[in-house]
């Protein structure tokens, strides 16, 4: 079989490329790097592995579970698993069938089969094949490959959160351990991950005395430098040292919600969007939290996650609607024209890249060099905008990490919807944007770099009563090399940013 990239398998799967690199990650998948060529790579092997891996989590199964079956020959192994899966079924609803049958299939065949050695070809017998696309874990038949026309239906991205997806709890006061870390340290890791070696045997030993200890974190930082504080909490008595020091964590009311590791900035984007349009509370001034994890999940051996914590109050007063379309006086404001406007989620498509030092016309001229520049604005339709979207994801500070080089993803793309024919453009990233309101600025292509400097699209979005939320920006380019032709100066350009109201 031929090599297939990331952005073929993950049209063919129906799953995103963002779970890809989760599975690689956690160690379920192995991507290959071609010596010629930027991206990851996979072989069959690797692509009937992504087969069994789907079949599982369509299952129900767990991660963890999962990498103990794949790498266990030991059919037993996989047997007690299922089984283990199966008593928990019986308990449930009577929608839970079709798996605890799929699972009751797997035991039989291999106890019909008096197998030693587990043989995971099972996982793609034709009847199990049928079970499982019942199942609602994507609505792909991973056995086909299907057109890049349903990618808009792939994504396994958040598109909005609703009040059931929220939950509102009252954190207790608490004694805290804290550890601040300001700035990459000497071996260029990053504040986020400099506490973990410190902090992982002493959560272990903690939860034999304090079973309900809780992990926050937050950002922090120091005179602009970026920096992450995490709080433990402790026993009232307990003594610490350095490099830690000893804190009273005040409490309060937060909107919860727990969401994937990664994509967190999108996440945090999701949850204020949320709380701007709900009735009932409104964001308090005391700092977001990101709960890591409990003694609970320290001691069950549970998956990862992070638990947004938005702080909230009750609503004092009616929330006024959003107001769509052109903002007052925004021109005396801020220095430029800008509406309010709300897009759905929508679905894009094109040629992304890291950015580190290097200006971002580099990119925009290897696409022209190699044609799929061309290739992409000749299959939209007329009058429709290349998109060029900047974002910071979870994949750039693990590059920042490695690198010690500070970078942001550097996409060149579409809306799906205005591609003719999405399949003709090859090999291409997609990403699915969250429905959210944006403001958009109108002005002259020759304002780009003013628009740009000192605080740039941050502050004058605060200029107008908005605050930035995301992890990612568009410029909306009618001209197709609007960024690299020195002509056409006066043509307008416009820029969303994705927001919030402040407060």
């Amino acid at each position: 079989m031929q090599l297939q990239t990331a952005g073929q398998v993950s049209k063919a799967f129906g799953i995103s490329t963002r779970m890809l690199r989760y599975y690689e990650q956690v160690g379920l998948l192995e991507g290959l790097r071609k010596d010629d060529y930027a991206y990851r790579v996979y072989d069959e092997e690797n692509i009937k592995r992504l087969q069994q891996i789907i079949i599982l989590r369509k299952l129900q199964i767990p991660i963890k579970q999962i990498a103990v079956i794949l790498n266990s020959p030991d059919a037993a192994t996989a047997t007690e698993i299922f089984n283990e899966n199966i008593k928990t079924l019986q308990n449930e609803i009577a929608a839970m069938e079709t798996i605890k049958a799929a699972l009751e299939l797997f035991v039989a065949q291999i106890e019909e089969l008096a197998a030693v050695r587990l043989n995971l070809n099972l996982l793609t017998d034709d009847t199990v094949m049928q079970l499982a696309q019942q199942l609602p874990l994507t609505q792909k038949n991973v056995k086909e490959y299907h057109t890049m026309n349903d990618v808009n239906q792939a994504n396994e991205v958040l598109g909005s959160l609703k009040d059931k997806d929220v939950r509102i709890v009252y954190l207790p006061p608490a004694t805290v351990l804290s550890h601040h870390a300001v700035g990459d340290d000497e071996q260029g890791r990053i504040p986020e991950d400099q506490s973990e070696p410190l902090l992982d045997n002493f959560e272990k030993e903690l939860a034999a005395i304090k079973p309900d200890f809780r992990h926050y974190g937050f950002n922090h930082d120091v005179r602009d430098k970026h920096g992450y504080e995490r709080w433990v909490t402790i026993p009232d008595d307990m003594e610490v040292a350095a490099p830690f020091t000893k804190k009273l964590f005040p409490g309060g009311m937060y909107a919860a919600c727990v969401l994937p590791v990664d994509p967190w900035e999108e996440g945090w984007g999701l949850l204020e969007q949320w709380i701007a349009q709900n009735d009932k509370y409104e964001v308090d001034d005391r700092g977001w939290l990101e709960e890591h994890t409990t003694a609970a999940a320290i001691i069950t051996g549970a998956e990862m996650y992070i638990d947004l914590l938005l702080p909230v109050k009750k609503r004092t007063k009616k929330r006024e609607p959003i107001k769509l379309g052109y903002i007052e006086n925004s021109e005396k404001l801020c220095g430029y024209k800008a509406s309010v406007i709300k897009k759905g989620g929508f679905t894009v498509a094109g040629y992304t890249t890291f950015q580190f030092d290097a200006p971002q016309e580099k990119f925009y001229e290897e696409l022209i060099a190699d044609g799929r520049l061309a290739q992409l604005t000749a299959q939209l339709k007329p009058g429709a905008p290349v998109l060029i979207y900047q974002s910071y994801d979870y994949e750039c500070v693990q590059m920042k990490a490695k690198t010690g080089n500070g970078c942001f993803r550097q996409t060149i793309c579409a809306d799906v919807n205005d591609i003719l024919d999405l399949d003709a453009l090859g090999d291409v990233f997609t990403e699915k944007t969250a429905p959210k309101h944006w403001i958009e600025f109108e002005f002259p292509r020759k304002q780009l770099k003013k628009f740009a400097k000192n605080s740039g699209p941050h502050g004058h979005v605060q200029k107008l009563g908005w605050r930035f939320s995301g992890s990612g920006h568009f410029h909306v380019c009618l001209d197709r090399e609007i960024m690299l032709t020195k002509e056409n100066k006066k043509t307008v350009l416009k820029f969303w940013m994705p927001v919030v109201p402040k407060g």
